[in-house]
């Protein structure tokens, strides 16, 4: 009989077997979705990034040779950000990227197929209007970075896009290498780490599920005059069936998780299924690797049949592990480290992300030594019978022990992780840039030989439509001492206006000309010079050397001790060589006067208060999406694989259990020391992963330069990964119930 055969003939005959092989099988297939799930994701933000490149070409070297001027902004529409790109081609057939009909003319607009039907639905007057064309064509998906995303291509003349911050290009096409979402991409490799190493928990699990009886079945095989040759292709033969089955099961269910994954909103919106496809390359790796992985593992683990097949077929002790495998966690904890600085400096990830590996990894390597540990120290302090029993099974077999904890272990420690970056992130969205600007109010920046000229016609418009609302003319700054020093952020704005636009407590408004200064802030010693900034121009205009200064009436400190200056202050024929045109909205007028806004200045950048918080809401919102189904496939992969383990713990000590229960030992006490042992181990490596976690989230935090937050919500998961083993040691008391003295014989 070969040993195809005697493998066929055993799952057909075990039922512990062919249970075993059956779990295998999902163990598998689950792992590999996750992997060419996970796997495909940097592929579709190189996609993405692909589709995105042509909006931000490389500035032409020589501006003789370039084709168009280009400028690239944010609008907004009912809360949907709409890309913004003006053009203006300055020769006759400027190149454009694909998925673009070519780049517009004058008076010609592209538009993507969402905003078009948007543009159609909505009053022209809040919409269509603000592109100031005929649209001629609609942007194809090559153009787009996700389905239903606004984007629009506006055409001006060269003389419309000569000021401001537009500059030179060779064309509409992408040029230079295309920059993935960094953040995604950490995250997504992240995640690939974290859900797969619980995958390859669940697999062995499945795969030692009778890995006791196996052993004692081979050893038997080899006293018998098997040679290892035929132990080994019995071994393989017999995971190979379950494993090949579970692999071309989870190729066959990516696709289903990568559909499930084009619903998935990133970064304003979903994804296209093509660019979700893995290469074949990718998933031939997948279909051959996983096999390969698994009965590598499986053959590694025959060495004793191999070499000690009498030891093997007596279930002796193993050898306990050693101190020395706290080298690896320390080796992988420096290579994090490592990978910390070189991402700091180069924005590189591939050490950071094989530290994080490592240090995931390390857990299965530091587990067993620490659960000996524990059950040294529990077999010389307590005498309880179950808690001597099971301070004995941690000390003799530390490796079956831990392997019941290993799965929730690493979904605390993703738990931890997520909720150490995500508090963090929200706090560093909380501390950006300081917005001067009320809520409502809309802003742009004007050249200073047009600000006047927009201002006032932006007021005509306003009242032509019965509008009454707030509009400013603002020209930020910073304060230099005569050694061209800064010290200070100012603003030249009237007291009324800044009143009616900023958030700032002012007080009172009157008295004569002079600066405002934040509670308790010192105006510095002049004389001082007002160094305004707009686009590539800069330029300083003298200040009086001790003007009237006013105190406001709350503290400016979050906006960074900004001055307001009174416009009187600044000398007659002095030229600004940059204003920021402010007008106030409300919600039911928001639309209108943003398209007025635009249409006064043409291809000029408008801001907000609410889109700033809109991008970072949505940032935030996105982190914790994909963290939340992290935790949920974690924790799940951890409670299978540790519910399994406990059974399987039972069933490979059925014959010592029998014998425990034939000598008159208690049921009640052969399942609290099961409980004692699955939940210990658990409590000790939950408590370290939990501290890990929190570690690996501060390093990667000083990555993205957000500070770190510690928050009471961290301890969820230690108590998650607690209370799953808990349960997973419950499973074990319905397959002891079926255990007799009877057992013992029939073994």
């Amino acid at each position: 009989m070969n040993p195809f055969q005697l493998a066929l003939r055993v799952l057909r005959g075990d039922r512990r077997s062919l249970v075993a092989a059956v779990f295998t099988l999902f163990g598998v297939a689950i792992a590999v979705t996750l992997v060419s799930w996970l796997a495909a994701v940097p592929g579709a933000l190189d996609a993405r990034a692909e589709h995105e490149a042509w909006r931000q070409p490389r500035p032409a070297a020589d501006e003789s040779a370039a084709g168009i001027l280009v400028k690239n902004s944010q609008d907004r529409v009912r809360d949907k950000a709409i890309t913004r790109i003006d053009v203006a081609a300055l020769t006759p057939n400027a190149p454009a990227a694909p998925g673009l009909l070519r780049v517009p003319q004058p008076g010609e607009v592209l538009l993507s197929p969402a905003l078009a039907a948007l543009a159609r639905d909505l009053p022209a007057d809040q919409l269509a209007k603000r592109f100031q064309g005929k649209v001629i064509g609609e942007l194809g998906d090559q153009a787009l970075i996700y389905p239903g995303e606004l984007v629009a291509v506006v055409g001006h003349g060269p003389q419309t896009l000569a000021e401001g911050d537009a500059y030179p290009a060779a064309g509409l096409v992408p040029t230079g290498e295309p920059r993935p979402d960094f953040m995604l991409l950490l995250l997504s490799q992240v995640g690939l780490v974290v859900l797969v190493v619980p995958s390859l928990v669940l697999i062995a699990s499945s795969a030692r599920l009778t890995a006791a009886r196996r052993e004692r079945r081979l050893a038997a095989l080899r006293l018998a005059g098997a040679t290892p040759g035929q132990v080994v292709a019995i071994t393989v033969v017999e995971i190979a069936v379950a494993t090949v089955l579970g692999t071309l099961l989870g190729l066959a269910l990516g696709p289903v998780a990568r559909e499930l994954t084009t619903q998935l909103p990133w970064n304003g919106g979903t994804w296209f299924a093509a660019d979700l496809e893995p290469s074949w390359l990718l998933s031939l790796g997948i279909g051959i690797g996983t096999p390969l992985l698994v009965i590598g593992a499986a053959v590694f683990g025959l060495r004793r049949v191999l070499t000690q097949p009498l030891g093997a077929a007596q279930q002796h002790s193993r050898k306990p592990p050693s101190a020395w495998r706290l080298l690896i966690l320390i080796a992988a904890a420096g290579a994090f480290i490592g990978g910390i600085s070189v991402a700091s400096a180069t924005g590189g990830t591939s050490v950071l992300i094989g530290g994080l590996a490592g240090i995931a990894l390390a857990a299965s390597v530091v587990g067993p030594w620490l659960t000996s540990v524990v059950g040294r120290i529990f077999t010389k302090v307590w005498r309880r019978p179950s808690t001597l029993l099971a301070g004995r099974r941690l000390r003799d077999d530390p490796k079956a022990a831990y392997r019941a904890a290993s799965g929730v272990v690493l979904a605390v420690f993703a738990g931890s992780l997520a909720l150490t970056v995500l508090p963090s992130l929200e706090r560093k969205v909380d501390d950006r840039t300081w917005q001067p600007w009320k809520e409502g109010v809309l802003y742009t920046t004007v050249s200073s030989h047009e600000v006047q000229t927009a201002a006032e016609r932006l007021r005509v418009e306003l009242a032509k439509r019965g509008v009454n609302t707030p509009v400013g003319v603002a020209a930020h700054g910073n304060l230099k001492n005569q050694s061209g020093n800064y010290v200070g952020r100012a603003i030249v704005l009237g007291c009324e206006d800044a009143t009616a636009l900023m958030w700032l407590q002012l007080g009172q408004c009157g008295g004569a000309p002079g600066v405002r200064v934040g509670k308790g802030q010192q105006y510095p010693s002049g004389p001082l010079q007002l160094s305004t900034y707009a686009g590539r121009d800069e330029g300083s205009t003298p200040l009086p050397a001790k003007p009237v200064v006013h105190q406001m009436a709350g503290d400016n400190g979050k906006a960074g001790g900004t001055i307001i200056i009174d416009p009187a202050l600044i000398p007659k024929g002095a030229q600004l060589t940059g204003y920021t045109l402010t007008v106030m909205t409300s919600p039911a007028n928001a639309e209108l006067v943003r398209t007025l806004l635009i249409e006064q200045v043409p291809g000029g950048r408008i801001g907000s208060l609410e889109a700033q918080q809109g991008r970072d809401t949505m940032q935030v919102g996105d982190m914790r999406r994909i963290a939340l189904i992290g935790l949920i496939i974690a924790g799940l992969l951890g409670g299978i694989s540790a519910a399994i383990t406990a059974a399987g713990s039972v069933v490979d000590r059925r014959r010592t259990l029998a014998a425990l229960i034939a000598a008159g030992t208690p049921v009640r006490v052969l399942a609290r020391a099961l409980r004692t042992e699955a939940a210990l181990p658990s409590l000790v490596a939950t408590l370290g992963a939990g501290l890990a976690g929190l570690a690996v989230g501060g390093g990667l935090m000083t990555v993205v330069q957000a500070p770190l937050t510690v928050n009471y919500w961290l301890v969820t998961p230690l108590v998650v990964g607690f209370g799953v083993a808990m349960v997973a040691a419950s499973a074990c008391g319905p397959l002891l119930r079926r255990i007799s003295p009877q057992a013992y014989a029939e073994e």
